[in-house]
């Protein structure tokens, strides 16, 4: 692995965990304590007052100074990391230019957002927070427990138990005013969130008022059987699923190309829907 791929983990962990130490890196990179230990002097003296170490935490602390030269500093650049792997290549190939990819708008998270909420998910404890809500004007203050980080088509959420509304909730990262590590043990882990542990199926298939020749191209776009997609999910994600899909459950598009496909079995799943 080329240095620059080694800085770009250690940037990478101590920008969204707001601290580093060899352990993660020497998982990470696969190398020994003395080789991330030289690592991170020659990080240090590449670029000076970034990392200060604290001696009772036994981890680098990230400064005022610190100044991220190799991370795009995006949310999902350290979930690509921690939940697949993924490290880019920096490779200075140049790129293909047949191929093309839309990127869709980045909502901003900030680090100063996401550092409590992990250790908070890592330790089943509280984070205090000022949330903003699109139904309220102001930020309301809250107790909440995290437990998981969902992805859907243009932002992150938190899932966690809101001690002020007592039950399990969604929180959009974005709409975070501050968060502060609390602490407090959670007696409501994950394992207590019902809609995020009962698995739910959707059953997909062309809008019928398609042609039957229309009915047969979707059918093969989404590889369905006997012109049907089920498509597993949990309970807790099935509006945010069908939202991605763009499937309208409540009122179909006045033009069916538009609309394309259908729940077949909104009855079955109407109950986990919500405004």
């Amino acid at each position: 692995m080329e240095l620059v791929q080694r800085y770009w983990m250690l940037e990478l962990i101590a920008f969204w965990e707001g601290q580093i130490n060899t352990k993660p890196l020497m998982t990470a990179l696969g190398l020994t304590r003395q080789s991330v230990s030289q690592l991170l002097k020659q990080y240090q003296a590449d670029f000076p007052n970034s990392l200060d170490y604290d001696a009772k935490r036994k981890a680098y602390q990230i400064t005022d100074h610190f100044k991220p030269h190799y991370i795009d500093q995006t949310v999902d650049e350290y979930f690509d990391w921690l939940n697949y792997g993924k490290i880019p290549t920096f490779s200075n190939a140049a790129k293909d230019a047949t191929q093309h990819r839309i990127q869709a708008l980045a909502r901003f998270v900030s680090p100063q957002v996401m550092r409590p909420l992990l250790q908070a998910v890592k330790d089943k404890t509280a984070v205090y927070c000022e949330y903003l809500s699109v139904s309220s004007s102001d930020p309301q203050g809250r107790l909440i427990y995290p437990h998981s980080f969902v992805k859907t088509t243009g932002r992150w959420h938190v899932r966690a138990y809101c001690d002020m509304r007592k039950q399990f909730l969604d929180f959009v990262l974005s709409r975070f005013q501050s968060v502060d590590y609390d602490g407090k043990t959670t007696e409501h882990t994950g394992q207590q969130d019902t809609l995020w542990n009962t698995q739910v199926t959707l059953i997909l298939a062309p809008d019928s008022r398609l042609t039957d020749k229309q009915k047969s191209v979707l059918e093969n776009d989404y590889g369905m059987t006997d012109g049907q997609l089920n498509i597993t999910t949990r309970a807790a994600l099935v509006k945010y699923t069908l939202d991605d899909l763009q499937i309208k459950t409540k009122m179909l598009e006045a033009n069916p190309q538009a609309q394309q496909l259908v729940c077949v079995n909104y009855t079955d799943i109407k109950q986990w829907l919500f405004d």
